[in-house]
């Protein structure tokens, strides 16, 4: 099992990213400083931006300037998408 998971939204419109360490969905901070959950349209473009946050993470534990969540990697035997090779582009 991994700790992120790209579930359907509660309104069942969209996908979110579920952290199932803290049982609560990824977000971001608006202006205000309340963090807002974050919703994509497609389960596609929600893994996209997972794989993106595994790529940050490898890269931060690789060169040493940013501290990745704590138990961010993917359980095993399951393999992650990092460790897939899937690409992005921009």
């Amino acid at each position: 099992m991994d700790r992120y998971r790209v579930t359907p939204a509660m309104d069942a419109d969209g996908f979110m990213i579920l952290d199932r360490e803290s049982y609560d969905f990824c977000g971001l901070p608006d202006e205000n400083g309340r963090v807002r959950p974050l919703q994509w349209t497609t389960r596609g473009s929600a893994e996209a931006w997972l794989n993106q946050c595994y790529r940050s993470w490898a890269q931060w534990e690789g060169n040493g300037k940013g501290t990745a969540p704590k138990g961010w990697r993917p359980r095993r035997p399951e393999t992650s998408p990092f460790d897939r090779g899937h690409r992005f582009y921009n």
